[in-house]
């Protein structure tokens, strides 16, 4: 990108008609840099231990926003406490997040994803308190089967989610394809999640 704001000052002066193809190439750059800010954060999120799980997700959510530029537009809704989660739980529920918003971006159509996030306390009559998680936009996969079912269901993505879900001893449920766009489902029992879970550290 400097490269580019170096030739430009040039060819304003000597030649002109390349201004429009410096300016290009300067955009492209750009454009590269924030794509890679982006991958950067996925692969190394904030410390989730020392922020907490609540706005830890909201720069989550607030990060797609910056990059999707408003289409789709992110949303998120948390209501209850989570401070006193423990750590590995607060990391698998951010990756756990943090795959569903990357499936739900690449929906066709998609103008609003909706995150929502509550801590059920435990009823009255005994029971355990649960992590209700939910996940739903309003677009179409991109390839969906005859089936009703995408490409997304068998995907490593949901995998992943599945298998991180079941290291929490909650339970996942995931809907594509129908008229109001897909919907991801997870409940989390809180006293199942103390126990001691995979923690995923970058490297």
């Amino acid at each position: 990108r400097a490269l580019a704001a170096s030739a430009r000052q040039t060819a304003a002066a000597d030649c002109p008609p390349l201004l429009a193809e410096c300016d290009g190439i300067a955009r492209t750059a750009t454009d590269m840099m924030e794509t890679l800010r982006g991958a950067l954060f996925r692969l190394r999120p904030p410390d989730v231990d020392e922020l907490g799980l609540a706005a830890s997700l909201e720069g989550l959510v607030a990060g797609w926003n910056g990059r999707s530029r408003g289409q789709p537009r992110f949303e998120i809704t948390i209501s209850g406490s989570f401070e006193r989660l423990a750590a590995s739980v607060s990391a698998n529920l951010y990756r756990i997040v943090q795959e569903a918003l990357t499936n739900a971006a690449k929906h066709a159509g998609a103008t609003r994803v909706m995150l929502r996030l509550e801590m059920r306390e435990a009823p009255p009559g005994g029971g355990d308190s649960a992590i209700a998680l939910a996940i739903d936009d309003d677009g179409q996969p991109a390839d969906p089967d005859p089936k009703g079912d995408s490409q997304l269901r068998s995907g490593l993505g949901l995998l992943g989610m599945r298998e991180r879900v079941a290291a929490l001893g909650g339970r996942l449920s995931f809907e594509t394809g129908q008229p109001n766009g897909s919907s991801l489902r997870v409940i989390v029992p809180v006293a199942v999640s103390r126990a001691a879970a995979p923690v995923e550290r970058a490297a």
